[in-house]
């Protein structure tokens, strides 16, 4: 993390933001021991804010659960925020952008600390998620009620679904000029397809600004983005890779995932950094829900920055565990006898256990809830194990908040190897005894024409086996193996979502799609995307005001996002599409090491820094 140093910076010339994503007020809200929960950690939050002295608070979205929440929810969210945001402390934030394009539905399309029918003394600025969208008549999110009654800055929302134009909140304070992008929630397929047909601009601060010194001085403006959409791969066009994003961003607020990796992570190929706060209350019974509760302190200093995470001490303790019973079989006993007696026994011994490590959990709060969240899911291979598990959550009513759900069966899945293709003896010796081999890939070649009747490759080209050893041995190219697999598999996936074949007959529809494609044409495709990408605006480039995203597309343009609209209510979806073609990718060998080696290489300019994962979460909401 790019940390701003102390001896340079004095209060005057510094940002400080209180980041908060995902608060869901008014989840369980008719729960009579869960019900304030969402509540009680958002005013904490607020009470972080006023005690740290920030100059604003961020929201990520979803600041309520339900897009058109109760009574009581509302009248609480009201209530908190005109307690801690309105006093009679100066705002010491100046707004450089035009008003009326940043805050279209507000009163007087202004900031509300500048509304002299206001006394703001906290800002906050929000964008929406997909929980708290604009609905029904008029297409009004609950954010718009808060910007109209002055609580609220919305900023980031859509209007036109054709063309995406992003514009940034300019502010500044002393030496520092912040430019705050917003992109609140889209249905990522939709997002995806903006993407592809190259609709998606974000505009750079120098276009909107009125401060011509700013202009001059680039290195002087931080570049910071919130957005509320998919971060984990949970299929094709299912989730926001983050390399589609600009290059010039300094720092990226990720909401909607609720598992908290609030620690910024830095993403080597597009050079920022990338926060996940996190939910501030669990909204499921997930092993990602039960990580600790963040917000964070985020200073900025020209272009340094440096994110506190500050832990949530209301935040109700809650403890997950998974078990495998296959694994505890011998030690239970569980082959012989009475094995559902014998898990259930097993089951009230951990939950005991479970609920006596919550209480390392208890801060000492007096607003924290002290009755648990527990959770325990437990593999099982056969319905022989399970128990009924409404009966024995009874017995802890009065000891745990979830006596309904404590324990969780989940079918555990016995996966059979993938069918193994031996090696070619007989061509492999063959394609050595030929004349005039003198190249790794030409060896690779001969082999798979020799071996055609083993049928070793479902998905790729031999000549891609080839082409990939070309580029990794002559060419010293260790993403090679990464980028055609890859190109690959994004070409068969569309192919498949066009044919939507049934499952028997995926792997006939593969060999079509080799068929129909060469490797040919499909590399000089993939090559030309390569071209595209290096037209990338670098991020200290000043001579450019406007850098557009499009540019960053990992798809191609409009071809794939035309054959891939609407087809998201057809038949077998892409995910499915994509599960399945899986399995064909790992019957091609094309596994390469070198590229991660290289990735954490590149992180070698900070020791500290850490490098974003992709891990699949099941804990946005």
């Amino acid at each position: 993390m790019t940390n701003a140093d102390g001896g340079d910076k004095d209060v005057d010339n510094v940002i400080r933001i209180m980041v908060s994503t995902d608060n869901h007020l008014g989840y369980l809200g008719n729960d009579r021991i869960r019900g304030e929960d969402s509540f009680v950690a958002f005013e904490e939050m607020l009470q972080l804010a006023v005690s740290e002295d920030v100059d604003m608070i961020l929201l990520g979205g979803d600041l309520f659960h339900h897009a058109v929440p109760g009574q009581y929810a509302l009248h609480k969210c009201l209530e908190l925020l005109r307690r801690y945001t309105f006093g009679d402390k100066p705002v010491s934030l100046e707004i450089l952008s035009d008003q009326s394009r940043c805050f279209h539905n507000a009163v007087n399309e202004s900031v509300n600390y500048e509304d002299p029918n206001l006394n703001i003394s906290l800002p906050v600025f929000s964008i929406h998620g997909n929980h708290d969208d604009p609905s029904g008549a008029g297409r009004l999110s609950t954010l718009d009620l808060l910007s109209t009654a002055g609580l609220v800055n919305y900023f980031g929302r859509w209007t036109d679904l054709t063309k995406l134009e992003i514009s940034p909140v300019l502010l500044r304070k002393g030496e520092t000029h912040l430019a705050l992008y917003g992109l609140s929630h889209i249905t990522d397929l939709r997002l995806i397809h903006l993407f592809e047909e190259f609709k998606v601009t974000m505009q750079c601060h120098t276009e909107n600004s009125t401060d011509q010194s700013a202009e001059d001085e680039e290195s002087n403006w931080f570049h910071l983005m919130v957005v509320h959409q998919n971060r984990a791969n949970r299929g094709h066009k299912q989730y926001l890779p983050e390399e589609l994003l600009p290059a010039f961003l300094n720092l990226i607020i990720w909401g909607h995932e609720h598992d908290c990796r609030i620690e910024p992570e830095l993403n080597v190929k597009r050079d920022f950094y990338v926060s996940q706060p996190g939910s501030s209350v669990p909204t499921s019974l997930s092993e990602g829900e039960s990580i600790k509760k963040h917000v964070g302190l985020l200073e900025i200093y020209k272009n340094k920055f440096q994110l506190k995470p500050l832990p949530l001490k209301t935040v109700r303790p809650f403890i997950f565990e998974s078990i495998n019973l296959s694994d505890m079989a011998a030690e239970l006993g569980l082959d012989e006898g009475d094995a559902k007696s014998k898990v259930e026994k097993f089951a009230r011994m951990k939950i005991e256990e479970m609920i006596e490590r919550s209480k390392d959990r208890l801060t000492g709060h007096p607003k924290q809830p002290e009755i648990p969240l527990i959770r325990l899911r437990l593999l099982y291979p056969n319905e022989s194990y399970m128990f009924n598990t409404i009966r024995f959550g009874q017995e802890y009513n009065s000891r745990v908040a979830n006596p309904a759900d404590i324990v969780h069966f989940k079918k555990l899945i016995q996966k059979s190897k993938a069918e193994t293709i031996n090696l070619d003896k007989e061509a492999m010796k063959k394609a050595l005894e030929m004349e005039n081999t003198t190249r790794v890939e030409e060896l690779v070649d001969r082999y798979f024409d020799e071996a055609q009747g083993q049928k070793p490759l479902k998905l790729l080209h031999s000549k891609a086996l080839a082409e990939i050893t070309f580029r990794l041995v002559e060419r010293h190219d260790p993403n090679a193996a990464d980028n055609i697999v890859k190109f690959y598999r994004e070409k068969a996936v569309d192919h498949l979502i066009d044919a939507l074949p049934d499952e028997e007959n995926v792997d006939n529809e593969l060999e079509n799609f080799r068929q129909q494609h060469k490797h040919e044409d499909l590399l000089k495709m993939l090559d030309a995307r390569g071209v595209k990408k290096e037209t990338i605006v670098p991020k200290n480039e000043t001579n450019k005001t406007t850098a557009s995203v499009a540019n960053t597309s990992i798809g191609t343009a409009a071809s794939a996002s035309a054959r891939g609209r609407g087809r998201a209510t057809r038949g077998r979806t892409a995910a499915a599409v994509k599960q399945q073609l899986d399995v064909s990718i790992e019957t091609s060998a094309t596994r390469s090491s070198g590229r991660q080696q290289t990735l954490l290489n590149a992180v070698g300019r900070n020791s500290r820094s850490k490098v974003a994962s992709y891990v699949i979460s099941d804990d946005s909401d």
